[in-house]
């Protein structure tokens, strides 16, 4: 359970570092990425939180493949769970661990009624 903790806390650490980063190297290589002209000579600009939701989104696609290899070898299988990743890679971590702990829980209390 320890390495599970120790893992996904640098894994989601270094995920919002790196969206983080990498936005502000995208914005630097192509400053008028998110800007457009408008029609009558004015131009749009839109946020950087835009193009930093944009990679948390695809970086929470790679959390969901990983979830997926760990819920496999725990044996447990929650579509709700990986969905609620697609969303929030945190939130789908912290159930993630809350359910493993709970199996791991229930493993031993049932081995000590025997």
């Amino acid at each position: 359970m320890k390495r599970l903790i120790k893992k996904y806390s640098i894994l989601l650490i270094s995920a919002i570092i790196l969206s983080h980063l990498l936005t502000g190297i995208i914005l630097t290589v192509w400053p008028n990425l998110l800007t457009t002209e408008l029609p009558g000579g004015g131009t749009s600009t839109l946020g950087n939180g835009y193009l930093i939701s944009a990679l948390d989104y695809l970086i929470n696609v790679v959390f969901i493949i990983l979830l997926t290899k760990e819920m496999n070898k725990e044996n447990i299988k929650s579509i709700p769970l990986l969905i609620l990743t697609f969303f929030s890679s945190l939130l789908g971590v912290i159930f993630f661990l809350f359910i493993v702990a709970q199996q791991k829980l229930n493993i031993i209390t049932a081995n000590t009624y025997d």
